[in-house]
């Protein structure tokens, strides 16, 4: 038998179970009123009929472990065993290893000075290196920084920062005892910055102090009173500082496995921990222990930090080889971050893959080849990212102090982009090479809500361009899908896709301009009247070459909106056809000469369409994606767009638009952009105890699986939760609700609901396209009926799942699916990044990261 075993069966058997722990002992209180009135035998002899525990296994078991089994009621557990009910339990291992414990363990008032605690279950993890990185990153953007080595048993905090210490008052050892004085040791300061890094080293490095650091760790290991005293004299030692002199943070290493000092100094001074763990047989065995580390601080509960010796490495190969590992770790961590989140939301876990920014991989670097801690900016870019993302979701990406905007009169400037989009145009440098006369570009790609057709319309609003075929809503020339001229350009060529491309350009070219649309409706108005004969005459390349011949200006056309054109069961072929005509013009250099075509047209559509587009495309494609610092630059250009926010925070607008150059040219880095948005929005959400940034960055984006380094945002989502934002705002006020916090910023309550608006319309917005995408009955009205209710039926759906089994499911709550059709249809989904695979569950999907919301599925363990 096993402490967890009898511990599950007492929990099953009688009322209510107490886990308490006082040195050396663990009390199990079994409290139930079956005990009244019976002596202590008779109380033994009923737990063991109720539990039918092998007495001898029971004895031995108390002995072994020291456990102290206790009958009682709950009048005596109140009169016999207040002595159990002090803070001393959740200073030790032995209870925090049971979950029920951990799942009870209270947040803690926060720290006047935030804390990042260091750990790892074994060594060669580089713990401390990263630590002592950490704090120069930190102490680069203006933090004062205090590092504290509790690593009793092998300290070295102070040779990492090539410190010589041999006076014992500026040491834990001395804070713990051996020192009525304290004061820490300067490790680095600046003359040109706030910045600056002191350190208690855990000893002085003196061989005269041998014996008594080794005193002292009998010390630690008999009472641990011993390290949560010296912490509480750190504690007033920091609080009388005076305030230029004050630490913004403090950073704790500690000692690997469960060593005894490694939890008083964590309930001592609360914070997160950052735990050193790589993706093996010996860190996943040690969930345990991390999960009790977690439960110390749930507000903040902590990330996994994971070292790689190979140089070669990257992250995408990490989490493609150790998928399954790194989602077992990043579990805990879910369960432990669900612990800390608004009461009543506690059960909403995030799923793994939405924590995929709190696994921070750190690399062999040359720089630490040469020194023990070298200067910041030595390190590789893959490092300095990492500290980047290590800061950003533990809550330190910014600053030290908010960042306070002085009043500014800056007015609003027009927009580059005319009528038909009010706000900036991003253009970032690879948009700015697109608009080059001499750029061979035909084919844009990206997935949906990357900005194709906010693409297509800055291309004509600048005259760079005409449009051929556009979207539905498209304002302008051209033909637009599913209009009438288009119906009429379609039938009067029979349905021959190949006639009607080359028809379509024809009429472009018989126009002066194509981007006038009033002339263009005209001329498509003409070709219907032409006569049968006349139309297959002109709806040729033979035809067009002519045309093309005596135009005095080499034309250059658009298409986009195409996905919405014709039919699922048609779209290939019509695509198919399209991408034939676009390679016949290429291809002929009379065409190529006069006509240059651009394709805007979603990934999967391009990749599924025909077998030789990669050669076809090769040097003529652009895929779009929008990265962490072109979405935010994004993001910054629609706030400052919207009344509310002006209304509401009118020095960030104003400062917003005193940088929109940069901002019109993806040029405002993160330093700039993330203090800014924090200067609206909450650092964090408490529903869902996420940084808000990190929000931001986990659910508005598609990483692709697991390469976060992949990652691509959706302006067309973002917009939109702005725009909600002032919605939902504006109907509380309304209602004289509150859409602001105490600290003036948008609530974390608004900040949800406007996305779980934005990701319904996003859902509604796929929804059209999979009208077109997916093949669920030839009758095209029967099709869109049954694709609502797939969508429909997927809310409430688990997520990951087996596909089989949400075949079945789907198929019992959808009338009329055929289940071949239906796994097509899914396969097609999962084309479009609406599900993807589980890596390292072989058969298993999963709800996008984007769409598991829009979806409504439930992520379950």
């Amino acid at each position: 038998m096993t402490i967890s075993e009898l511990l599950k069966t007492c929990r099953e058997k009688f009322q209510k179970v107490d886990v308490k722990y006082a040195h050396p002992s663990l009390y199990i209180l079994c409290i139930d009123d079956v005990f009244k009135t019976l002596d202590e035998d008779m109380r033994r002899k009923v737990f063991l009929e109720k539990t039918d525990i092998d007495p001898e296994e029971l004895v031995n078991l108390e002995a072994a472990a020291a456990v102290s089994l206790e009958l009682c009621t709950a009048s005596e557990r109140v009169s016999l065993f207040a002595f159990l009910d002090d803070e001393e339990a959740a200073q030790h291992w032995l209870p925090l290893l049971d979950e029920t414990i951990r799942d009870n363990l209270t947040s803690a008032q926060p720290e006047a000075i935030p804390a990042i605690h260091f750990y790892g279950f074994k060594g060669g993890q580089a713990r401390s290196t990263v630590l002592v990185m950490l704090a120069k990153s930190l102490a680069a953007d203006g933090y004062r920084v205090l590092v504290v080595d509790v690593d009793i048993e092998a300290p070295s905090l102070d040779l990492l920062f090539d410190v010589s210490v041999s006076d014992v008052s500026t040491t834990l050892m001395g804070l713990c005892g051996w020192s009525n004085d304290f004061s820490p040791v300067q490790a680095f300061g600046s003359a040109h910055s706030t910045g600056a890094i002191d350190i208690v080293p855990c000893r002085p490095r003196s061989d005269n102090y041998d014996m008594d650091f080794a005193a002292f760790g009998i010390r630690v290991a008999l009472d641990i009173s011993t390290i949560s005293n010296g912490l509480k004299r750190l504690k007033a030692y920091v609080a009388q500082l005076e305030n230029e002199k004050q630490y913004d943070i403090v950073l704790f290493d500690h000692r690997t496995g469960i060593a005894p000092s490694v939890l008083p100094a964590i309930r001592e001074w609360r914070g997160p921990t950052v735990i050193a763990a790589r993706p093996d047989g010996l860190s996943t065995q040690a969930i345990g222990a991390f999960a009790s580390l977690f439960a110390q601080n749930p507000d903040n509960p902590g990330a996994f930090i994971s070292f790689s010796l190979d140089a070669e490495d990257s992250r995408v190969a990490i989490f493609q080889r150790a998928a399954r590992q790194i989602q077992e770790l990043l579990g805990e961590l879910s369960r432990a971050i669900a612990r800390g989140a608004e009461a009543g939301h506690e059960e909403d876990e995030l799923p793994p893959d939405a924590l995929q920014k709190y696994w921070v991989s750190w690399f062999a670097d040359r720089a630490l080849f040469s020194a023990l801690s070298p200067p910041l900016e030595r390190l590789g870019s893959e490092n300095l990212n990492s500290l980047r993302q290590l800061r950003e979701v533990l809550g330190f990406a910014g600053p030290p102090h908010p960042l306070e905007l002085e009043p500014t009169n800056t007015t609003r400037l027009s927009s580059p982009s005319g009528a038909i989009d009010p706000g900036w145009f991003i253009e970032t440098a690879e948009i700015s090479r697109l608009f080059l006369p001499t750029s061979t570009v035909s084919y844009i790609v990206g997935r949906k809500g990357t900005g194709k057709t906010r693409l297509y319309k800055e291309m004509i609003n600048r005259q760079l361009a005409e449009p051929l075929f556009a979207s539905a809503d498209f304002v302008g020339g051209g033909v637009k899908s599913q209009s009438s001229e288009y119906s009429l350009l379609l039938a009067s060529c029979k349905g021959d896709f190949k006639a009607f491309w080359w028809s379509l350009l024809a009429i472009a070219l018989s126009t002066p301009d194509a981007s006038k649309g009033t002339e263009f409706d005209s001329a498509v108005s003409a070709w219907g009247n032409l006569t049968p004969n006349q139309r297959n005459e002109q709806g040729t390349a033979h035809f067009v070459v002519k045309l093309a011949g005596q135009g005095t200006r080499k034309r250059f056309f658009l298409i986009d909106g195409i996905e919405t054109a014709v039919p699922s069961a048609q779209l290939r072929v019509f695509i198919e056809e399209m991408l034939l005509f676009m390679l016949t013009i290429q291809s002929d250099s009379k065409l190529s000469s006069n006509i240059f075509i651009r394709l805007f047209l979603r990934t999967d559509l391009l990749r599924n369409a025909t077998q030789n587009i990669e050669q076809q495309t090769s040097h003529r494609k652009l895929e779009l994606r929008w990265d962490s610092d072109s979405i935010f630059n994004f993001v910054l250009a629609r706030i400052e767009l919207l009344d509310w926010f002006e209304e509401n925070f009118a020095n960030a607008c104003n400062t917003i638009r005193s940088i929109q150059a940069d901002i019109s040219s993806g040029k405002v880095l993160r330093t700039v952009y993330e203090p800014l948005l924090l200067s609206i929005f909450p650092q964090k959400l408490r529903r869902n105890n996420l940084q808000t940034i990190t929000f931001f960055e986990t659910y508005f984006s598609d990483a692709g699986g697991d390469n976060q380094e992949r990652a691509s945002f959706y302006p067309r989502l973002f917009e939109n939760f702005l725009n909600q934002i002032t919605i939902v705002a504006k109907s509380r006020s309304d209602k004289g609700g509150v859409a602001l916090d105490a600290d003036g910023k948008v609530s974390h309550s608004v900040v949800l609901e406007a996305h779980a608006a934005a990701s319904a319309a996003f859902i509604t917005e796929v929804t059209q396209e999979l009208y077109a995408l997916l093949n669920l009955d030839n009758d095209d009205s029967l099709n869109r009926r049954l694709v609502d209710s797939l969508i429909a039926a997927f809310e409430g759906q688990p997520t990951p799942f087996e596909v089989e089994l949400i075949v079945d499911r789907l198929q019992h709550l959808v009338n009329g699916l055929d289940a071949s059709k239906l796994r097509d249809a899914l396969q097609r989904m999962r084309e479009v990044g609406i599900f993807e695979g589980r890596p390292g569950y072989p058969g298993q999907w999963r709800a996008g990261r984007l769409y598991k919301s829009a979806l409504r599925m439930k992520y379950v363990r």
